[in-house]
């Protein structure tokens, strides 16, 4: 793997009423709530998507007002009821600080594109640590990498199937081999030398020594992979279709139009 995971355990404690929760999160999006609240969703490990309002974090004033920003790593804690489907917010505090991300258009790029995918694919009152390890480690590894990561986002991909149950195979003598295509076979679920089922796209070259990088576990030096615009576009667009064969409800992401800015200026 290319990055490292870790997290701390969720606690809970109850009251008359409620619980009230403390755990890591990430926040994934906010709406505005009348004249200085906002209703902002967050991604916990235990729990999966949790709605929270946070009341003030409109006013510059409010300790809220940066924190719920989309990509935060953060320690919160709330009161839970399970009769509602916002809770409130009672603190929250930086768990990890990730500001280098904001100001990189690449890193932007792709953690914004992460966090679409990942509110797409966790649910309400769901067990999803492993997931939520993941996309930490990826924000963590973001914010102190240094250098290009476009290339990043195919791995990422990769690593939301695994870690969806859809993860793609790939044949050992793909990995050993030096021939010049490997195929994406969409129904079977893998890479192959030749066309193993009817829907299938052949990969380039540069495509193909990205692949063979990820399943030699050479992820460090996938940023290094010759990959062109169009190359990394056409690879995203490939996992994209794969992804959405085998996992039901996956939109195409808002996000992408930072991609093509990127592409724009290339």
């Amino acid at each position: 793997m290319l990055f490292h995971d870790s997290y701390f355990t969720v606690y809970l404690t109850v009251t008359a009423f409620q619980l009230i929760k403390k755990s890591p999160a990430i926040v994934l999006r906010s709406v505005d709530f009348r004249e200085s609240s906002k209703i902002v969703t967050l991604f916990t490990p235990e729990e999966g998507k949790v709605s929270v309002m946070v009341r003030g974090a409109k006013s510059p004033k409010s300790k809220y007002s940066g924190l719920m920003q989309t990509g935060n790593i953060l320690d919160v804690i709330y009161f839970y009821k399970t009769s509602r489907s916002v809770q409130s917010l009672s603190d929250a505090t930086y768990r990890q600080k990730t500001f280098n991300i904001q100001t990189d258009y690449e890193k932007l790029a792709v953690s914004m594109g992460l966090l679409e995918m990942t509110d797409q694919l966790v649910h309400s009152h769901e067990n999803s640590s492993e997931l939520f390890q993941f996309v930490e480690s990826v924000l963590n590894w973001l914010h102190n990498t240094e250098g290009q990561v476009r290339n990043l986002f195919p791995y990422i991909q990769m690593r939301l199937a695994e870690l969806m149950g859809v993860g793609l195979q790939s044949e050992e003598k793909i990995e050993r081999n030096s021939g010049n295509f490997v195929y994406l076979n969409i129904n079977s679920g893998s890479f192959s030398d030749e066309p193993a089922d009817e829907f299938y796209f052949r990969l380039t070259n540069p495509q193909t020594e990205y692949v063979k990088a990820v399943f030699g576990n050479k992820a460090a030096v996938l940023l290094k992979k010759n990959l062109n615009t169009s190359d990394l576009k056409q690879l995203i667009c490939h996992m994209d279709v794969y992804l959405k064969h085998h996992i039901e409800g996956l939109k195409d992401r808002k996000s992408d139009v930072i991609f093509e800015q990127l592409s724009m200026t290339t």
